[in-house]
């Protein structure tokens, strides 16, 4: 008997996207799948749009107000959970997916008893042999890192392999894990979240893998824009912070240095975006004092 597998798509603001979304994946092919689509809050109709272009095959939950990703996604997966779910995979709602996708990441989860997060290969949807992300390099000293293959031809690869750290792109996590570990930790709202559960599973003894054979194309600029880019730096800069601080304590001197480092490679990230400078050096600066300050949740 297949494992019961629930996909978990979070929308907000987004019918365009999710729906497509939810298209391709009414054409995967496993015998034990479950489609939860949660709204955020959404106030554009798109929920009801949804469930009129849906009206069977897939469950909608609805909370009322924008809990962020991890809350959006917690709710999803405590939803799954109790239908029973052996393993939750979290969906960006601006993906699309291969019709195997599912077939080949359990494949993996059930080859490998340690298995707590495994990750798809993410390819950009609008250059589909190109990789967004084949598996990540994180350094919890410096506290930053890069995706594997990022921006290059698709080269194949192998069986699953262990990884730095996972995507909440296109991410299944085990039963087991949510259990043992808890599920997202709804302070961040949104970004380093699916680092800081990495971490976490890690230190609990668990594997985190990148499944090459199960594909997402990942449609990035939507991604990025729905907080707007500017948000996103301090976000990231942030809860990068806070993450490493939680999982890799260090001594002062040497913590001040890792802030140092991050800020650095936020300021770096500024670079590469399609953003005025002063608005995101601003709202990076931001995210570094409201750190300090012990600052949690939505950017206020």
């Amino acid at each position: 008997m297949a494992p019961k597998v629930s996909i978990v798509v979070l929308n907000w603001n987004g019918y365009r996207d999710t729906a497509e979304c939810v298209q391709s994946l009414r054409d995967v092919v496993y015998p034990a799948l479950e489609i939860i689509v949660v709204d955020n809050g959404s106030v554009d109709g798109s929920l009801n749009a949804l469930k009129r272009r849906f009206p069977s095959g897939i469950r909608f939950i609805g909370t009322g107000k924008n809990l962020g990703f991890a809350g959006g996604c917690n709710a999803g997966i405590r939803q799954a959970l109790e239908n029973g779910a052996d393993y939750v995979l979290l969906l960006n709602n601006d993906t699309v997916v291969a019709p195997d996708f599912v077939k080949e990441i359990v494949t993996a989860a059930e080859g490998e008893p340690r298995a707590g997060i495994l990750c798809s290969k993410v390819y950009f949807h609008d250059r589909p042999d190109v990789v967004w992300y084949s598996g990540a390099y994180f350094n919890s000293l410096l506290g930053w890192g890069r995706h594997l293959g990022f921006n290059k031809k698709d080269s194949g690869g192998s069986g699953a392999m262990e990884t730095g750290r996972p995507t909440g792109c296109a991410m299944m996590v085990t039963r087991e894990l949510c259990e043992r570990t808890g599920l997202f930790d709804e302070d961040y709202f949104c970004y380093a979240e699916d680092l800081d559960w990495g971490m976490r599973a890690k230190r609990a003894g668990f594997k985190v893998l990148y499944v090459p054979s199960s594909r997402v194309w990942h449609k990035v600029s939507a991604s990025s824009g729905s907080v707007g880019v500017a948000a996103s730096l301090y976000y990231s800069t942030r809860n990068t912070l806070r993450c490493v601080d939680l999982n890799r304590p260090l001594p002062l001197p040497l913590r001040q240095a890792r802030y140092l480092s991050i800020l650095a490679a936020s300021f770096l990230s500024l670079l590469t975006m399609k953003t005025p400078a002063a608005p995101g050096a601003k709202m990076i600066t931001k995210g570094f004092r409201d750190y300090l300050r012990g600052i949690k949740g939505e950017l206020r």
